[in-house]
């Protein structure tokens, strides 16, 4: 599958469905509602199932929202947070201290020591950019895979799909994506009627970029271990993880590693995406209805 197709895929992803259109406005309006902060763990939450589904290779149906627990996702949602809050503030205490020891040393000293902080600053905000950028897809998978706090932060996952050339390209394309539905929320943004409709559109973009982050991390951490991150039984219910531990030794749930396994394979397109997860019996069609 080309990266456009990809991107094309994942901003359809949402489309699919009679009920499409329900779905997409009660994303909207469940965003929409985002200041009263419980509402933005619920959103996420539901975006952690979008991934979650991609993960176990079903990309023809999107969660409904009448089909799930809304507490459940919203607690979801709440223990995602702590992963990200964790890498957040890991990363500002790494890149901000050496920043803070220069710009100190210029206040004691010459102007141009003080300017060269201030500019070290802020290349160590985009280095910290960059690496979220990287780090968090990576983690959500980890996390999702294991349904555990401690495995978001499961080192050895984060250095093997992390650089995986697959999960990388996947990084790429949710960036196109984030920056596609962007320039579409600024047009609808000028009349108040568009306005009204950003929410919903946001719904569709993180839901893309969840596909994304999905299609990357399946694939990225197929290739690194030789099994699914999360497998399937034949009634199509979630078995857990693919694997009876993970990779690192973080304490998960058991899963039935040869659950589905003969849907999955070691297949990649032109572009290092796995076919394995997304092909149709015998079709090879990665998934794309």
């Amino acid at each position: 599958m080309t990266d456009y197709h990809m991107i094309e895929d994942a901003l359809r992803y949402q489309t699919q469905g009679d009920d499409w259109v329900k779905r997409v406005a009660l994303g909207g309006v469940v965003l929409f509602f985002g200041f009263f902060i419980v509402p933005l763990f619920t959103f996420q939450g539901y975006m952690l199932e979008v991934m979650r589904r991609v993960l176990r290779g079903e990309t023809d149906r999107p969660p409904a929202w009448d089909e799930l627990g809304l507490v459940d996702i919203t607690v979801d949602g709440v223990r995602h947070t702590v992963v990200v809050l964790g890498y957040g503030l890991l990363l500002t205490l790494v890149l901000a201290i050496p920043g803070a020891m220069i710009i100190g040393g210029g206040l004691a000293g010459s102007e141009g020591l003080l300017l060269s902080g201030v500019l070290v600053i802020a290349l160590l905000y985009f280095v910290g950019v960059i690496a979220m950028t990287v780090i968090l897809p990576v983690a959500t998978g980890s996390f999702l895979r294991a349904d555990s706090i401690a495995a978001g932060f499961d080192r050895d996952v984060l250095t093997s799909v992390g650089t995986n050339r697959t999960m990388l390209m996947a990084v790429v394309m949710a960036f196109a994506v984030n920056i596609i539905v962007s320039i579409g929320s600024s047009i609808l943004g000028i009349t108040i009627i568009g306005y009204l409709a950003v929410p919903s559109l946001a719904f569709v973009g993180q839901s893309a970029i969840m596909y994304v982050w999905g299609r990357g991390f399946a694939d990225a951490y197929e290739e690194e271990y030789g099994e699914p991150p999360l497998a399937t039984v034949t009634d199509g219910t979630h078995t857990g993880p693919a694997t009876t531990g993970t990779a690192s030794g973080v304490d998960d749930q058991t899963g039935d590693s040869d659950a589905g396994d003969a849907g999955w394979s070691d297949d990649t397109d032109g572009d290092g995406f796995g076919t394995s997860a997304w092909d149709d019996a015998g079709d090879g069609d990665s998934g794309r209805r």
